[in-house]
């Protein structure tokens, strides 16, 4: 922090807006929309005084540039590498925006209080294994499964949840959704091969619901109806390449076991 200091009292402009990028890159890694990333950046420049703002993003990159009233001047890049969909956090970043946005504490403050945020997380990451069994069960329940098809939902659930959690960042998300898919897929398979009684049809579109980008589609839906087209169209197209890898996996899955 000593560090960050120093580095304030003796670079104001570019100190603020790596802040500013480091909140804008928070907003656009938890699924925030691009126009939202653009103004938050441009208020908290202009909030300390920034004569000049300009703020282009994707949803992959964000370059950004301000020049303050005595003439100094920035420009800086942030490349983001995977997004997702954290509304809490995403809820975090929006607070801290508006409050500094309010407030416009000293630099270093700022720094503090994002840091804080940083490390803020809503649930442990565990979590996701009970919640994605309990979510395939429902949903298996909720298109015509019965008790067996929601158990055996519970199972392949879970294990969905374990493998997103296990592969973690070593591999891109459409690696992560084919084995997903290939896995749940396989499973349910076996089971209506195993129990002749067990529709795996109710049980794929139950594990099925845990993949499909239906958030992301809908956020690229809304970038481009604000005129975000670029991002927009790139949001669109890696939905449907979500979808289209959903489906390659189930495919692979039934060809394996001899569905197909």
């Amino acid at each position: 922090m000593e560090q960050s200091k120093e580095f304030y009292k003796n670079n104001f402009t570019d100190y603020l807006l790596c802040l500013a990028l480091d909140v804008g890159e928070g907003m656009l890694k938890s699924g925030g929309e691009v126009a939202r990333v653009e103004q938050t950046i441009e208020l908290i420049c202009r909030a300390y005084g920034a004569a000049h703002v300009e703020v282009f993003s994707i949803i992959s990159v964000i370059n950004a540039t301000i020049r303050m009233p005595d003439g100094s001047y920035s420009s800086q890049m942030r490349r983001v590498k995977s997004t997702s969909n954290d509304l809490y956090r995403l809820e975090l970043y929006n607070e801290i925006s508006r409050s500094i946005c309010r407030e416009t504490p000293a630099l270093a403050e700022f720094d503090e209080r994002l840091h804080a945020v940083k490390k803020k997380r809503a649930y442990p990451a565990w979590v996701t294994i009970p919640a994605s069994a309990l979510a395939a069960s429902s949903f298996a329940v909720f298109f015509g499964g019965g008790l067996f098809e929601c158990l055996i939902a519970v199972v392949i659930g879970a294990l969905v949840g374990v493998i997103d959690l296990a592969l973690g960042n070593h591999l891109n998300d459409l690696a992560k959704i084919i084995i997903s898919s290939f896995a749940a897929g396989f499973l349910s398979s076996l089971a209506s091969v195993l129990w002749s009684s067990v529709n795996s049809g109710e049980i794929m579109i139950g594990t099925i619901m845990l993949l499909v980008p239906g958030v992301a589609f809908g956020t690229a839906l809304r970038d481009l109806l604000c005129g975000d087209l670029i991002a927009g169209s790139l949001k669109t197209l890696q939905a449907i390449l979500a979808a289209l890898m959903i489906a390659f996996g189930y495919i692979l899955s039934m060809a394996a076991i001899g569905a197909v």
